[in-house]
C-alpha cells in the first residue's frame, strides 16, 4: 500500500504504534449477562433439569433397582452437560445485584390464572434478594453434587442429586414465584 502524503503516513504510523502497545495485564473476560428469572426458568432450568432427571430415570433397571450398566455414554454426557448448565446459570444469579424477573411488559406463563404477575414476583424477590441469591447458590451447589455424581458414574448419587435439585427448585418457587402456595 502506497501512502500519498506525510500527514496520512504519520497518522497511520501513530495508530500502528499505539495499537502495538502491550500492557502486562491479562485480557478482561466479558462477564456473562444474567438473563431474567422467567427466561431462566423456562429456557434453561426446566429443560436442563429434564435433561438430567429424565435421563437419570434410565439408571433404573427393569426390576426398579439402580443399575447404571444400561446408561450410554451419550446419556452420561447429557446429564453432565445439563448439570453444568444448571450450575452455571444458578451461579450467575447467586452473584447478581440486579435480579430481573422478566423483560418490561412480559407476561408470565399462567399469569392471571391464579398466579401473580411479574411485577409482584419482582417485588417478592426485591424484598429478599439475599434469600433469592442464597437459593441460587444452593441450586449451584446441588448441581455441582450432581456433576460429581455423573463423573463418578455413581447411580445412587445421581438419583439423590436429581431429587435434591427438584427440591431446590420447588423451594424457590414456593418462596419467590408462588408465595403462599405449596
Amino acid at each position: 500500500m502506497k501512502i500519498k502524503n506525510s500527514a496520512t503516513s504519520m497518522a497511520l504510523f501513530a495508530a500502528l504504534v499505539i495499537s502495538g502497545c502491550v500492557h502486562n495485564e491479562a485480557p478482561m473476560e466479558e462477564a456473562a449477562e444474567t438473563p431474567t428469572v422467567y427466561y431462566s426458568m423456562t429456557d434453561i432450568f426446566q429443560p436442563q433439569f429434564q435433561g438430567f432427571a429424565d435421563t437419570a430415570f434410565w439408571l433404573y433397571n427393569e426390576d426398579g433397582e439402580l443399575d447404571a450398566s444400561g446408561v450410554s455414554e451419550e446419556q452420561w454426557s447429557l446429564m453432565e452437560a445439563s448439570a453444568e448448565a444448571l450450575q452455571e446459570t444458578a451461579l450467575l444469579f447467586s452473584d447478581e445485584d440486579n435480579i430481573r424477573v422478566a423483560e418490561p411488559g412480559e407476561q408470565l406463563f399462567n399469569e392471571g390464572k391464579g398466579f401473580i404477575p411479574s411485577e409482584d414476583v419482582q417485588a417478592v424477590i426485591d424484598a429478599n434478594p439475599d434469600g433469592f441469591r442464597a437459593m441460587m447458590a444452593y441450586l449451584a451447589n446441588e448441581s455441582q453434587t450432581a456433576l460429581e455424581a455423573v463423573k463418578a458414574r455413581d447411580a445412587e448419587a445421581v438419583s439423590n442429586a436429581s431429587d435434591s435439585i427438584y427440591a431446590s427448585c420447588k423451594s424457590c418457587h414456593v418462596a419467590f414465584w408462588y408465595p403462599g402456595r405449596r
